[in-house]
Parts: C-alpha cells; sequence; structure tokens
C-alpha cells in the first residue's frame, strides 16, 4: 500500500489548483449510465454514513466495556452483548466495501479477522491469555500484533467464554477487551475521517483521469461500487450461507457462521442484505435499470425483501435453526435469493450498466 500512497500523493500534486473536490461529468448519452453520479450517490449516501456509523458504535462499545469492567463480571457482563452487536452489524453494513481506506493498514482484517478456517485467533488468544502478555493490554502495542487478535472476533471470543477463575485473570481479560476496543475506535474513527469531502480518496475516485492512479474515468469508479455490490453478496452466499449450512441437515456446520459464539449471526445476515439493498438503491443504479429493464429491477427489489421477510421468520439462534427440520428450509430459501442475487447482479444488471466485472476480491478464496 505504500507505493500505492506515493502514486496518489503523485496524481494529487498535479492536480490542477480550483479544480474543486467534486465529482466531474463524464459525456454520456442520454440513454446511458450517468457514472460520476452513481459513484457520487454511494459515497455520500452510503459510503460516508454507514462508516461514521461504524465510528459511532466504537465509541459507545468502548465505553461500555470500561464500564463493565468496573463490575465483578468483568467482560462477560450482558451489557456489553447490545453495544456489541450494534458494533458488528454496523460493520456488516459496510463491510462489502473492500477498497479505498479500510484496506490501508490491513484494516480491514484488523476489524474482523473472519472467516478463520484455521482457528488462528482462538490458537493465539489462548497463548495471550496464559501468558497475560501486557503488550496486549495497550491499544498501542496491539495493533502491532497478529491482526487475529485485534478485532470484533477476537473481542467475541473473551466475552463468550467461561469467566476467569483466578482475579488476575479477569483483570487482564478486561485490559485486554479495553485495548480491543480504543484500538477499534481509532481504525473506524480513521476510516472515517479518511472518506471526508476533502481527503485524497475522496479526490483519487471523484476525479479519474490519465494521471489518477487508480481510475482512468468514472466508468471504472462506478466498476468498483458494483464490484463491491457483486462481491458482497457473492461473499454472503458462499461464506455467510453455503460454507455453514452444508448440503443438507446432517451436513450443516453452523459454527462456521459468522459471530455464531455471541448469537448475532442472524443479525449480521440481516444487516448484509438491508446494506447491500441501500447500495442498490441509494447509488442510483436501481432508478437507471428501472427504466433501462424494469422486470430486472422489479426481480432484484423482490429478491431483497423476500431474505429480510424469511430472515425475520427465523426465531431461534442460526446455530440451532441449521439443525432445525421446521427452520432449516427458510435458511436454504435465503442461500438461494443470495446466491440468484448474486448472479443477476454480476450478469443481467452489469450488462446492463454496460460493465464487466471480471475479477473480484473474492476470486481465488
Amino acid at each position: 500500500m505504500r507505493g500505492l500512497t506515493v502514486l496518489i500523493f503523485g496524481f494529487l500534486l498535479t492536480w490542477p489548483l480550483g479544480s474543486g473536490l467534486g465529482f466531474a461529468q463524464d459525456a454520456k448519452s442520454e440513454a446511458g449510465p450517468d457514472y460520476a453520479a452513481i459513484v457520487q450517490a454511494t459515497v455520500t449516501h452510503h459510503i460516508r454514513p454507514a462508516y461514521g456509523r461504524m465510528a459511532k458504535a466504537s465509541k459507545n462499545l468502548a465505553l461500555i466495556v470500561q464500564a463493565a469492567c468496573r463490575t465483578d463480571d468483568g467482560v462477560n457482563t450482558p451489557i456489553i452483548a447490545k453495544s456489541f452487536m450494534d458494533l458488528v452489524t454496523a460493520w456488516v453494513a459496510i463491510q462489502h466495501v473492500r477498497f479505498g481506506p479500510v484496506t490501508d493498514e490491513n484494516r480491514y482484517e484488523r476489524i474482523a479477522f473472519w472467516p478463520d478456517p484455521k482457528n488462528t485467533t482462538s490458537r493465539q488468544l489462548a497463548k495471550v491469555l496464559d501468558k497475560r502478555d501486557q503488550t496486549a493490554t495497550s491499544a498501542e502495542s496491539l495493533a502491532k500484533k497478529s491482526i487475529a487478535l485485534q478485532g470484533l472476533t477476537a473481542l467475541e471470543r473473551l466475552m463468550t467464554m467461561k469467566p476467569a477463575g483466578l482475579r488476575e485473570d479477569s483483570v487482564f481479560r478486561c485490559q485486554y477487551a479495553q485495548a480491543i476496543t480504543a484500538n477499534l475506535v481509532r481504525m473506524t474513527s480513521e476510516i472515517d475521517v479518511a472518506w471526508g469531502p476533502d481527503k485524497d480518496f475522496a479526490r483519487v475516485l471523484g476525479q479519474p483521469g490519465p494521471q489518477n492512479p487508480l481510475y482512468r474515468d468514472h466508468r471504472e469508479a462506478a466498476l468498483e461500487v458494483v464490484k463491491s455490490l457483486s462481491g458482497g453478496l457473492q461473499f454472503l452466499h458462499d461464506r455467510k450461507l453455503k460454507a455453514p449450512l452444508g448440503d443438507s441437515i446432517e451436513k450443516a456446520r453452523p459454527k462456521r457462521g459468522e459471530f455464531w459464539r455471541s448469537g448475532t449471526t442472524l443479525e449480521a445476515l440481516d444487516a448484509n442484505f438491508e446494506s447491500l439493498l441501500e447500495l442498490y438503491v441509494k447509488s442510483g443504479i436501481s432508478a437507471y435499470v428501472k427504466k433501462a429493464d424494469r422486470g430486472l429491477d422489479g426481480t432484484l427489489l423482490g429478491s431483497y425483501e423476500q431474505a429480510l421477510m424469511t430472515l425475520k421468520a427465523v426465531d431461534k439462534p442460526f446455530i440451532e435453526a441449521a439443525s432445525d427440520k421446521t427452520l432449516r428450509p427458510k435458511l436454504d430459501y435465503l442461500r438461494f435469493l443470495a446466491e440468484d442475487l448474486h448472479l443477476r447482479t454480476s450478469g443481467n444488471l452489469a450488462l446492463t450498466l454496460n460493465l464487466s466485472l471480471g475479477f473480484n476480491a473474492l476470486d481465488g478464496d
């Protein structure tokens, strides 16, 4: 990322004075997509508000953890659970954006190291707790440690493990939890600020051109938005539904679900579908598709609505519902909807917008 920063800096130095920080317009036909408008609407109505909510939720969780650690229950107190879920859903609501400031300094993985197929977090966490590793008790030193020890996944394990037998261990867990939340506050605040209209990345995304290190025109910038939508749906289907559900009840592995330890899986799924729908609508993509292909727009909107309604009908935790004969069909239907939305988005929708998605960040995972 260091080389990219140099390229961006060079681009900004060559940007003409007085050009402003708005989104310049490409020449376009009356019938074609307004790529610049799509990008600007996405940033203004989806990305910036989402990161703002995440920064606010991080600060609230940090305060709650500090207060909880003044009680005998420490990190195991139920008071933390609600604030933790608020931050989880805020994170999941912008998790599909895999470009921009969140990629600097490995922030994406440091916020939530998942999926974790080798159970790296649990193994490294056990060593930290066993040694009472003091380098894990301050945000500054924790930020230099393994990404698996820094974010929401590590905090979830601390919150949900059996209470410590010794007071010294309980105190250490609290110190570690406070370091995690302070680190999260710093990262989410930095990302929130970095998306400001007067910051470097807003200019790089909003002012494409021959000297731009990332985007030659608004079409390429809009492609980044649509890749986020398509990639988010693919991740939702492949990792969050298909992997834990398996092909049948007998093959279900619900502990592969995201945030299953805290019982937050269904809330996270709801936030996924809702935020991807928001991106589709608030970016202006839906409005354009409605004019170009009303049937496709109706199908996509209907599928999102069906997914959200289906989730509301699942009245047991995901870890139980995956093997429940009554609820399992609802989760299978949810998986079908996620896959169908992904295929239509990467296929019909991309073609309607005259875009070719090609390679994405999830290919090869």
